[in-house]
């Protein structure tokens, strides 16, 4: 059954010659809680708009329910709320005034408003804040408001960019409680963050992006006993450390590298030259540089390489799991 609700098949995303997604495969199971994980700039938010359409795919398709979703604008937007990182209520409206704003945006009638508003309104905690402007709102309290407008229309999707960002501790702990009451009701929800024990918590299901695929994807549990792993940190380092190892191990043989082809026409080339023997495509190391120097670079490589894995075991906690 999970396979039939939201699938996105053998789905690309370019922009111009940058290659962001690259024939990924991902299914979304009805009524769970789906997390996406990645280092920075792998592509998390790009899929996020995919699915609710601000983007297009480049080649393949996102499916709901088996039907493309291609021309499906209006459909998207009474199916689909969507949390943005940055929020999108408006600061110089209260908090009832947003949602009213927003109620109207999705064409429902005043009195379904009024009810929908009280309802998420004791949802989400801010009953003592009704009538007070959002600049004027703790952060904690703008997250809530955002989530609060982004499901006015009782959407059967909520889509949430980084919901716990730049929230302390105790903030992240009720923005998690408040998702899984959602869930509860009934929603899917698909969402990314960067602290891996937020997924290992909430989430029924987790993707991992690394260098424009997703290398891996199932529930967390059935992910940490595949890699004999007891946390996602665990899991997390063991395959990107395994991937930066062949990169930097790739990075420090002593041959020639050659420029990455951008296209059909650009590979075919390059193999036709690689053949030939020809040097045309090669990218060398200036001559002047020292033993040192060349060391010293490879180092670097590997140090930004690592990065991007870095902050996905940030307040994980990896007691126990060597």
């Amino acid at each position: 059954m999970d396979s039939e609700f939201i699938q996105l098949k053998k789905v690309s995303k370019f922009f111009g010659k940058n290659t962001v997604l690259d024939s990924i495969d991902l299914d979304i199971p009805e009524k769970k809680i789906t997390g996406i994980i990645g280092a920075s700039g792998e592509g998390k938010t790009t899929i996020l708009k995919l699915l609710i359409g601000f983007y297009k795919p480049s080649k393949g398709d996102v499916l709901y329910l088996r039907r493309s979703m291609k021309g499906e604008k209006k459909n998207i937007e009474r199916y689909f709320g969507f949390a943005t990182e940055e929020g999108s209520f408006y600061e110089k409206l209260t908090v009832l005034e947003n949602l009213f704003h927003f109620g109207r945006l999705y064409g429902m009638k005043k009195s379904a408003i009024k009810s929908r508003s009280e309802e998420l309104i004791n949802l989400v905690g801010l009953q003592k804040a009704v009538h007070t402007q959002a600049d004027n709102l703790s952060i904690g309290m703008k997250k809530r408001l955002d989530v609060a407008c982004s499901i006015i229309h009782s959407p059967l999707v909520l889509i949430m960019d980084e919901p716990t960002a730049d929230l302390d501790p105790l903030l992240r702990n009720q923005m998690l409680d408040l998702i899984k009451k959602i869930n509860e009701r009934g929603t899917t929800i698909i969402l990314t963050t960067q602290l891996l024990g937020e997924m290992d918590r909430i989430c029924d299901k987790v993707a991992i992006l690394f260098n424009e695929k997703i290398v891996e994807q199932g529930s967390p549990n059935k992910i940490k006993s595949k890699y004999g792993k007891s946390t996602l940190g665990g899991v997390f380092e063991k395959i990107f450390s395994k991937r930066i190892r062949k990169a930097y191990s790739e990075s420090t043989k002593e041959k020639t590298k050659f420029l990455k082809p951008q296209n059909k026409f650009e590979l075919k080339e390059k193999k036709k030259w690689l053949k030939l023997g020809s040097k045309d495509f090669e990218e060398k190391e200036p001559d002047n540089k020292s033993e040192e120097e060349k060391e010293e670079e490879k180092k670097n490589k590997f140090k930004k390489l690592r990065k991007d894995f870095e902050y996905l075991i940030i307040n994980e906690d990896k007691k126990g799991d060597k």
